[in-house]
């Protein structure tokens, strides 16, 4: 293997692991209390080849490291340390534009004409089929190298010794031999041995599918190869501990890399539910097509007496007219469009259908810590607590001094020096602390529970100083460390409990203070108070995605006061309820997490749970988190949401990666995968209309008639339908107010009314064509100026299907057509017409007057505000059939209303049930009533399009934009 070749260093390493002892770096923390220490970050904020903010280790020699010029000579023995991915090569993915339905139609076509020997046709055919693979392909390798950029721009790092000091390097560039620091959060780089450091639970489902993680070091067990103990395999997930290691082997050497040597599994497309939806209706349309087809092969030869050669050639155009070849790639180009502008919102889009899905996306189960919130504990001057005879500025000074500088992953020492810069001024809280000359420092640990600080000064003499839990403050107990009782403990002690008690309901975490002067007992001086404070955008952003109708649930670890004091803080609703409410499963559970404002103390499980409820009601769930706790939600979800500083288990389960802190760049993902969604119901709308129009004109020609159209018309005609389109990609588009719900039946019922209407104005042409356009009275003629007629309406008719709205209205409002877009529909209507104009020079098109143009033009031009029209006068008559489910109002970016705008975020609301809500029973007695008497849904009053917001309250909904859309398929349609 990797390591036996690496040689006789990696040997030496190897001898001195039998001479382990464990050394605690750090004095471990709670479960669930890790710093997000992630090891994925952006490129440019990975601080490659920094020194790392992690422990050297002990002296022994089993942690000495490798140097850097070792390190490159066993790197490029072994490779780097990656599990080379089976890239499609671009034959295949050229190759692969000429599999499929729709390729297969134009192909079909192309040997129909190869039999009856009409090489022009197939020509042109063929060099349709080409252009669009071509196409497909460009646009494909064009978007695979997008999102290879995007990827690149996350790099995955890892503390490791080099040359005897800790630098940050990426992981890909390991080797066996190499000592590396892991801690709660990251992915395990390699295969890994522990060397020193804390116990460590380690998650390795990824490889094992065990449920419960495994403890590292373990003894060995009866059979096991030595070492087996203190194993750690690559893909695993650090869920508790940190510690030192060795790196046994990488890349393809390492268990999981030799699993995907033996099956290496093709990523392939996800289809996205829009996407899948859409392709159902156009192989309904194709199917239906195909079936037409035969019945006039059959018609023509056995009814009609045609000959075979003949009949073909009718099947022929209605084969080639039944295919919308570039709408997958439409759909591609748009959506990887959509990807490169949420990168440049700082939203990284690791799965294209993520943007389907997010338009969708109708509950939004939030994670509290780091996403609501800023994950650092902020103490609020005004709200500390001090006995008589003691100053708050005195109780914070210290506070400070019995606090750790040098200690930066404590949030606690933290947030009281961050409180003196903040109240006395940088300056002055230096020279405050300055006045002291500091002596011993007993640090925090999980069994005293308290730090003691010895100083003294000018004017007060020798103090000691004491900061922790509170009671542990009051009365320390014979615990080992430095133990008193502070003065008139028995008198103090009902008092402080109470303060601790409200502080503690309110949500706030405490710390007490106490002094001791020249030798004197020591007195309780203050209770500090501090609460992990929300974003300053964070009730904003939340105003705004609930108006988008998107329903917010809070989903925590924390306890529940503190989560309960949060979600009022930030508008969320105080329906927050323990994890224990979760089980069992019934329907009244169900029922609770569809009204609950969120859960607290909730384990990864739990959170699992709630996704799963939601999902399980029909609706679309996204799911933000951070920690490695989040991970299963995030997995589970439809969209999971890694936010900034999340660890690499979290961003590796994730559709979307965040880089800036924060829910803000969420709402911009509604709005703008929201336009994607309105772009490509367009497009298909617009483009499935056209193959009914072409296949429905082509038929009634054929059985009405016993006419038909030249097979050249017909395979221009989709040619610039295919091409003229692509710029729908970039077009601009207004985000619909709602979440966007694909159905098949009110999609397939629009281009049907938008197919029909078209045919009776093509129809309408065509009847009266000898009298309004007769020409020279030849069929050549009439074909030509159906052709003309049928081509110019079918490109317009996108400037209907773009928009719910009249068409003349938006021409020049926001609702406009891009420029892009606009250039191509009226440059391809001038290109046949030219086409047509000088049919007698270029013999294409047969020739057509001049003047017939025009009239053509001013014809089609009516027929769409006609048919725009009906579309308008459906929509005000409420059936909105021809809309598709677009016209429920814009999105925009709200502002909070002027009662809540100008709200401090700690001022108590009046209005609030605080003290009702603060007791389990009382939340889930308010949401049983609410859902007895039917409130548990809020409700929107839809009018003309906008949604109403007067009436929504802040507590808990039900999520009803699913519900509205459902309830009106359901009253019209019945399900596919």
């Amino acid at each position: 293997g990797a390591a036996a070749a690496a040689g006789g260093g990696l040997r030496d390493v190897e001898r001195g692991v039998g001479e382990l002892e464990r050394i605690s770096i750090c004095t471990p923390p709670a479960q669930g209390e890790y710093p997000a220490h992630a090891n994925l970050a952006p490129r440019d904020e990975s601080f490659v080849g920094e020194a790392a903010d992690a422990p050297i280790g002990s002296d022994a020699a089993y942690l000495g490291g490798l140097s850097s010029e070792e390190a490159a000579r066993r790197l490029a023995e072994v490779g780097r340390n990656e599990i080379p991915e089976r890239l499609e090569p671009w034959y295949a993915m050229l190759f692969k534009q000429f599999v499929g339905l729709m390729p297969l139609m134009l192909e079909i076509a192309a040997v129909l004409s190869a039999v009856i020997e009409d090489w022009p046709d197939f020509a042109v055919i063929a060099l349709m089929l080409l252009v669009n693979a071509l196409i497909g392909f460009h646009e494909e390798r064009k978007a695979r190298q997008s999102l290879d950029a995007l990827k690149a721009q996350m790099t995955a790092t890892v503390p490791t010794k080099r040359d005897g000091v800790m630098v940050i390097l990426p992981v890909a560039e390991l080797v066996p031999g190499d000592i590396v620091f892991l801690r709660g959060g990251n992915v395990v780089p390699a295969d890994s041995e522990w060397l020193e450091g804390d116990p460590m639970l380690v998650d390795t489902a990824a490889l094992t599918g065990e449920p419960l993680p495994r403890k590292v070091p373990r003894p060995d067990h009866d059979g096991e190869p030595d070492g087996a103990g203190r194993r750690l395999l690559s893909g695993c997930i650090i869920k508790q501990g940190e510690a030192h290691c060795l790196v046994r082997e990488t890349g393809l050497n390492t268990e999981i890399g030799q699993a995907a040597g033996l099956v290496q599994e093709a990523s392939g497309h996800s289809v996205g539910v829009f996407e899948s939806k859409i392709m159902q209706v156009v192989r309904v349309v194709i199917l239906i097509s195909l079936v037409d087809a035969a019945v006039v092969l059959w018609v023509s030869v056995h009814a009609r007496k045609q000959k075979f050669s003949t009949a073909l050639l009718n099947v022929l155009a209605l084969v080639i007219g039944a295919v919308p070849i570039a709408l997958p790639l439409v759909m591609q180009v748009t959506m990887a469009i959509g990807a490169a502008k949420m990168a440049k919102q700082k939203a990284i889009v690791t799965h294209l259908t993520a943007l389907q899905e997010v338009a969708s996306m109708s509950v939004l189960c939030s994670d509290k810590t780091g996403t609501l919130t800023t994950a650092d504990m902020r103490v609020y001057p005004s709200k500390v607590w001090t006995r008589t005879g003691f100053s708050k500025d005195d109780a914070l000074v210290w506070a400070g001094l019995a606090s750790n500088p040098a200690n930066k992953e404590d949030p606690i020492d933290k947030a009281v020096l961050r409180s003196l810069e903040e109240h006395f001024g940088a300056a002055r809280a230096e020279e405050l602390l300055g006045e002291y000359a500091r002596g011993a420092f007993v640090g925090f640990n999980p069994t005293v529970k308290r730090t003691v600080a010895y100083c003294s000064h000018p004017a007060r003499g020798d103090l000691k100083v004491s900061k922790g839990l509170v009671d542990k403050v009051l009365r320390t107990g014979d615990d080992g460390g430095d133990c008193w009782e502070c003065a008139f403990a028995g008198v103090i002690e009902e008092e402080i409990k109470s303060v601790d008690l409200r502080f503690s309901s309110q949500g706030y975490k405490t710390v007490g203070v106490a002094v001791a002067q020249n030798g004197g007992p020591m007195q309780f001086a203050a209770v500090v108070p501090m609460i992990d404070p929300p974003r300053e955008d964070t009730r904003l952003t939340i105003h705004r995605i609930r108006e988008a109708g998107v329903d917010v649930k809070m989903v925590t670890g924390d306890h529940l006061n503190i989560a309960v004091e949060t979600s009022r803080l930030i508008g969320l609703g105080t329906a927050i309820l323990p994890a224990a409410d979760l089980w069992p499963a019934s329907a009244s559970r169900d029922e609770t997490i569809l009204t609950a404002d969120g859960f607290a103390q909730v384990l990864p499980k739990d959170k699992r749970e709630v996704v799963l409820v939601l999902q399980n009601r029909g609706l679309v769930v996204g799911m933000t988190g951070d920690g490695v706790n989040d991970a299963p939600a995030l997995a589970q979800a439809q969209i999971g949401i890694a936010v900034d500083g999340s660890t690499e288990a979290a961003r590796s389960a994730a559709d979307m990666i965040l880089t800036s802190p924060g829910l803000s760049v969420i709402f911009d993902a509604v709005v703008e995968s929201r336009k994607i969604f309105a772009r490509l119901r367009a497009y298909v709308l617009y483009r499935v209309a056209a193959t009914i129009q072409i296949v429905l004109v082509l038929s009634i020609m054929i059985y009405g008639y016993e006419d038909t159209m030249p097979a050249l018309y017909v395979i221009l005609l989709a040619l610039l339908n295919d091409v003229t389109m692509l710029p729908i990609a970039d077009d601009r588009a207004a985000p619909s107010a709602l979440p966007e719900i694909p159905s098949m039946p009110s999609i397939l019922v629009a281009s049907v009314l938008y197919g029909g209407l078209g045919t009776l104005q093509t129809l309408l042409f065509y009847e009266y064509q000898p009298h309004w356009f007769a020409g020279d009275g030849s069929k050549d003629y009439r074909d030509a100026v159906v052709y003309l007629q049928i081509s110019m309406a079918i490109e317009l008719l996108i400037f209907s299907c773009r928009t719910p709205g009249f068409v003349l209205r938006t021409a020049c409002g926001e609702g406009r057509p891009s420029l892009l877009l606009f250039l191509a529909v009226i440059g391809a209507n001038i290109v046949v017409s030219v086409l047509a104009g000088f049919g007698d020079r270029l013999h294409v098109i047969h020739h057509v007057d001049w003047r017939d143009i025009g009239w053509i033009w001013l014809f089609d031009v009516g027929g769409l505000i006609v048919i725009d029209a009906v579309k308008v006068i459906l929509s005000k008559v409420g059936s909105g059939l021809m809309s598709a489910g677009a016209g429920q109002g814009v999105l925009i970016y709200a502002d909070l209303p002027a009662s809540v705008a100008g709200m401090s975020m700690l001022r108590v609301h009046s209005g609030q049930q605080s003290t009702l809500l603060s007791h389990r029973s009382s939340v889930r007695s308010a949401l049983t009533r609410s859902r007895a008497s039917g409130g548990g849904a809020r409700r929107v009053a839809v009018d003309g399009g906008s949604v109403g917001s007067s009436s929504r309250r802040s507590a808990s909904m039900l999520p009803y934009p699913y519900n509205l859309r459902a309830a009106a398929v359901a009253a019209n349609f019945s399900s596919f």
